[in-house]
C-alpha cells in the first residue's frame, strides 16, 4: 500500500467533489476513486501510518459529497446510478452509490473514522 497513491486519490477525488457540476462520466469516475481510496483503506495496517489528518480530510470530502447529493443526483440522473451500481455490484457499505436511496447520512461516516484513527495512532 503506497500513502503516495492514496493521497494522489484523495486529491482526485477532493477535486470532483468541489466541482461536482461536471459530467455524469466525471461523477461515475468519482465513485469508482472512492472505492479505490476504500479499498486502500481496508488492506492498510497499522504500520502503513496513515496520517490522521488523510482521514480528516476524506471524513470531511465525505461530508460535503452527502451535502451536494441533490447536485450529484442532478448531475448523473437517479436512473443511470442504480444502473452503474447493479453492473459494478456495489456493496451497501460503499453508501456513495446509495445517495439515491438515502434518507440520512450514513452513521458509519463518523464510526467509520473515529475507528480507523484510534486503530492507526497508536503506532
Amino acid at each position: 500500500m503506497s500513502i503516495q497513491e492514496l493521497k494522489r486519490l484523495v486529491r482526485k477525488y477532493y477535486g470532483y467533489i468541489v466541482d461536482m457540476e461536471g459530467s455524469g462520466v466525471e461523477i461515475l469516475d468519482m465513485l469508482f476513486v472512492r472505492d479505490k481510496i476504500q479499498r486502500i483503506l481496508d488492506q492498510s495496517l497499522p504500520e502503513d501510518k496513515i496520517p490522521p489528518s488523510l482521514y480528516e480530510h476524506l471524513h470531511e470530502l465525505d461530508r460535503l459529497l452527502w451535502q451536494e447529493r441533490e447536485t450529484f443526483l442532478m448531475v448523473i440522473g437517479e436512473q443511470e446510478l442504480k444502473y452503474a451500481r447493479q453492473q459494478h455490484h456495489s456493496p451497501r457499505s460503499h453508501w456513495w452509490w446509495y445517495l439515491d436511496e438515502l434518507q440520512r447520512p450514513p452513521q458509519s461516516l463518523r464510526e467509520q473514522y473515529e475507528r480507523l484513527t484510534q486503530a492507526f495512532a497508536t503506532g
